[in-house]
């Protein structure tokens, strides 16, 4: 895109978006983008927000996204006002009977960035210290979103496992000098995030499937919590470089003012990251992470293209509507075309091709075996819902989708009941129901 390949690929999908709805979406993504990064701007896109939330500190200081070479030591995270440390203390434990101490090791990777944030959002969302994790680990994992879950020496609910084990053995140390707006300045020594913790599974050998946060924790955590999108945290969980960029941003952006926006050096963003490479890979590691968080994350206001990282202000992730003076969507409602500010030149449709506005309907009541207008529902639950119900699929999406009530066009419907199907066939064939 001729004067706008500065921008992150999240950028562009929603100035198509604005200028041509989704097929213009598409149109950028065949030039410009990848099938990853537009299939998570749709999802996140045709999906409400959830709330999620990480406390301040953890936003702007990152677990390390490898394995130390020497893992029992503390990680200390530390820039200007910001320090964080977190010390991997040893647990009791029974090994062949007998009692031993014994240091899990420091988290890393994705998976305790995911556990983190899921069990932060219950305590902040539910305003309790109780935090329920669900019947058994298989149900668990799939509330953060793993679809698939596998056991075995390296299946994903032994590595998460063994990653909440060391996140939750760990004691914390945050100290928080503050001086921007609504920052206040805290410290919170040798805590836990939970004292009741003793590992995943009890000493029956059952799952854990509830614990207790700390007083100490807790408290600083309700008082200092970043809104997240949980539908954005479920597209990046693989990615533990993706997700602290995204968390970063989302705390960073909407507290920066004036229109100038703030710069901060790559070796500043480098500190306030868990990803540890040389210069020269972290700066192309951060630049092509950025395309899948702005992905999600539209409204992200960045600009990695220069010697210096350019922080402008910026929505929270949260909010709803594609917004901001950089997606030129602020005040009235946006009209049948962008204003041409907002949009290159070859990449505005040309009004006198634009087709019609489709109408705007509610999903299809009642059976989708019969009429018109269901055939193309129909077509989709038979093809990627097989071999469960069609109007069994209707009635759970009726049922369980945020924005049943919202009027949208067929094909954003089409859309969203395409993304229900899939998940549901899968949930159905995971938990082996008829």
């Amino acid at each position: 895109m001729s004067g706008d390949t500065h921008r992150p690929i999240g950028h562009q999908y929603a100035l198509a978006m604005l200028d041509g709805g989704e097929e213009r979406v598409r149109s950028v993504a065949q030039t410009a983008g990848t099938q990853l990064t537009l299939d998570a701007f749709l999802r996140v896109h045709d999906e409400e927000p959830v709330p999620a939330f990480l406390h301040s500190a953890l936003c702007a200081m990152s677990l390390p996204t490898k394995r130390p070479k020497d893992d029992t030591q503390p990680i200390l995270r530390e820039d200007g006002k910001y320090a964080l440390a977190i010390n991997p203390r040893p647990v009791l434990q029974n090994v062949d009977g007998k009692p031993v101490l014994k240091s899990l090791g420091v988290p890393y990777g994705a998976y305790p960035r995911v556990a983190l944030i899921y069990l932060l959002s219950q305590a902040v969302a539910k305003r309790s210290r109780d935090v329920y994790l669900g019947r058994n680990f298989t149900e668990w994992m799939r509330r953060l979103g793993y679809q698939t879950v596998s056991y075995g020496p390296r299946g994903t609910a032994n590595l998460m496992r063994e990653q909440v084990d060391r996140l939750l053995a760990c004691e914390w140390q945050i100290r928080w000098e503050g001086s921007d707006s609504g920052d206040n300045a805290f410290a919170v020594r040798d805590v836990k995030i939970s004292n009741e913790y003793a590992g995943s599974l009890e000493k029956n050998g059952a799952f854990a499937r509830e614990i207790r946060m700390s007083e100490v924790f807790y408290s600083h955590l309700v008082e200092h919590a970043v809104p997240l999108n949980e539908v954005a945290i479920r597209e990046l969980k693989g990615t533990p470089t993706a997700l602290d960029l995204y968390t970063y941003l989302a705390y960073r952006l909407p507290r920066i003012s004036g229109d100038k926006g703030q710069m901060i050096s790559w070796d500043q963003l480098a500190k306030h990251l868990g990803n540890e490479a040389d210069s020269k890979r972290f700066r192309q590691t951060v630049r092509e992470t950025m395309q899948i968080v702005s992905a999600v994350y539209p409204n992200a206001n960045v600009d990695l293209s220069g010697r210096k990282v350019v922080l402008h202000p910026s929505p929270a992730p949260l909010e709803r509507k594609l917004v901001g003076p950089h997606l030129r969507l602020v005040g009235p409602p946006a009209a049948e075309t962008a204003p041409r500010s907002s949009v290159p030149k070859n990449a505005r449709v040309v009004s006198e091709t634009k087709k019609p506005s489709e109408p705007l309907l509610p999903f299809p009541a009642g059976s989708l075996a019969y009429g018109t207008r269901e055939e193309a529902f129909r077509a989709i639950g038979l093809d990627k819902g097989k071999p469960w119900s069609v109007d069994g699929m209707a009635d759970a999406f009726r049922a369980g989708f945020p924005g049943i009530k919202q009027n949208r066009t067929d094909a954003e419907w089409l859309r969203v009941w395409e993304s229900f199907v899939i998940r549901y066939a899968e949930r159905r064939a995971n938990s082996g129901n008829d």
